[in-house]
Formats: structure tokens, sequence, C-alpha cells
């Protein structure tokens, strides 16, 4: 038996010349001898890692975890498995995106919303040199060099803004990231209120962590115009800040309606239930698949954008 006719069974390909009982042989010797291939050189040999780095701002919340998840999920029906990193500031990211130039992984999936396009380009050129497909997780970027994700979040932004105004709130507040793209949202916000005749609302950082997004809220709160209306730009921080207003005997909806954003489970299961927006249950498969497409030279090489829809989740916060 010959050196390549093991190498070709062991590479998994599929050959009629090759009888049943020879495969059956070289089964049993790898079994009995223990031997294991080694994917480094295997790897060396492909110029492939088969491998996705998947880079995101933060872990432990539903929005990033079911990214890593899809993401995961999609590679592993292709062969390919998934590594999570995590980078939020910019030097950060640029250098686990020299690492995948360097070859930790053939591509990246990477949520970048906190960058504006101008510094995602200079993010990603490394990658762009390299020859190595990325797709682009963005709210607003248009796809150039690479592909991109949109979470059409704006529609129904404005819809909930629309739900808000015809249940009878007129004082809007508005919580938001401090370190991201809102897409747009402050302005959407502020133009509805003026095609109301309401007043400006308030716009002010903290959504990013429960604490900072109740001490904001209770300040709000407190103002000579309080709200009647608050948006928070997280489901998590829309939670933490209905358990602290009730501690304070303030009544979500009746005296404060309290909106989220990115149907997080939690939500469900407070109480009240948050009513937010969000994808009733987005699926980058169509995406990551087009990525592996592209690494494995499937497509003609132009990119393409991905929408996943919003829409208002009804429940009882709002």
């Amino acid at each position: 038996m010959s050196a390549a006719t093991v190498s070709y069974v062991l590479s998994g390909r599929q050959d009629q010349r090759i009888s049943a009982e020879t495969r059956e042989r070289i089964a049993q010797a790898v079994t009995e001898l223990g031997y294991v291939q080694n994917q480094i050189a295997r790897q060396l040999r492909l110029r492939r890692t088969k491998r996705i780095c998947v880079l995101l701002p933060q872990i432990g919340i539903p929005f990033a975890d079911n990214i890593a998840q899809d993401v995961e999920a999609a590679v592993r029906q292709r062969g390919y498995t998934s590594v999570v990193v995590v980078g939020r500031s910019y030097d950060m990211c640029r250098q686990l995106v020299l690492d995948v130039e360097a070859g930790l992984a053939d591509g990246i999936v990477a949520e970048v919303e906190q960058f504006s396009a101008h510094q995602i380009s200079e993010l990603f050129e490394p990658v762009a040199r390299a020859q190595k497909a990325a797709l682009l997780l963005h709210p607003t970027m248009e796809p150039d060099t690479f592909s991109t994700v949109r979470q059409a979040r704006l529609p129904a932004f404005k819809a909930m803004l629309e739900r808000l105004h015809e249940s009878g709130r007129r004082s809007f507040a508005y919580i938001r990231h401090g370190q991201s793209d809102d897409a747009h949202r402050s302005e959407t916000l502020q133009s509805f209120l003026s095609s109301k005749g309401l007043a400006a609302a308030p716009v002010v950082t903290g959504a990013e962590t429960r604490d900072s997004a109740v001490d904001a809220a209770l300040i709000l709160l407190t103002r000579e115009q309080r709200p009647d209306a608050l948006l928070v730009q997280s489901d998590f921080s829309a939670v933490a800040i209905i358990q602290a207003l009730h501690r304070r005997g303030i009544r979500v909806p009746e005296d404060v309606a309290i909106a989220g954003s990115g149907n997080a489970e939690e939500g469900r299961h407070c109480f009240p239930q948050l009513t937010t927006i969000g994808p009733r249950r987005p699926s980058l498969a169509t995406a990551v698949d087009h990525l592996l497409d592209e690494i494995e030279g499937k497509t003609d090489g132009r990119a393409q954008t991905f929408e996943i829809p919003w829409s208002v989740i009804a429940r009882e916060s709002a």
C-alpha cells in the first residue's frame, strides 16, 4: 500500500479505485497506532487555517453572544472553526487585525459600530493588503472593499417614537451609548419632536453600563421638565432602570414609559416586561456563507450588503 494512497484516504477524498477493504485497513491501522494528523503542517500546505476570527467590542451581552453563536454555527457547517477576540479601542482592534493578516485566521467577522468609515478603512487596510476576506457589522457603512451587515434599526426607532407619541407621551429623553455610533437616532428623535411641535429631548450618554444608565435616568427624572418617555440604547440598561425606578416608587409605564433597544431575552423576564426594538431573531448565516465563499474563491469578489430588519416588540413598559 503506497503512502499516496494512505494520504488520499486520510484527507477524506473519495476515489472508486480505492476499495472499501483498503480504506478499512487504513482506518484500523490509524486506530492501532493512535495516529493524529498534523493540522499545522496541513494548514501550511493548504495556506489556510480553516478558522474565522470574530472581533467584538465586548462579550456577555445578548447582541454580541448571538453574533458569536451565529458565526460558529455557520462556519461549522463548512468545516471551519471560529475564535472570538475582544477589542473596543482602535489600538486593540488594530493589533487583532494585524494578527489576522499574519495568519491567525482566513477571514474576519467584526462588529465595528464604534468606528467611523474613515477609521474602518485604515483599521482593515492590512486585511485588504493580505487579500483576506472580512465581513463588517456597522449600522450605516456602505460596502466598498468588504461586505457589510447592517442592522436596519432606524425604521424601528421611528415606529417606537410614533407609538410613544400616540400613547400620549409628550416629554422625551434619550440615553445613548457614549462610545459608539447611534445610527442617527439622536437626530431622528429631535426631528420627530420638532415635527410634532414638541420640545427638543435631552440626549445623554451612559447606556453602555447598567450603573451609568441608572445614574443618567435618575438625573433626567429630577429635571423640572420631567420626561414621560425614556428611550435607552440598551435593553440591559433599560431593565436596570426599570428596577431602580420601582425601588424609588416611580411607576413604569404610568409615570414614565421605558423603551429599550436590542430585544434581549432579559427584557421578557423583567417586570413590567420591556418594550423594545430589535430583530426577532437575527441570522448571519447567509452573510457568513458569502464570506466563506469569498475565502474559497467562489464569488466574483464584489462586496455585498446584508440587511437584518428590526421592528417594535411591544410589551408592558411603553
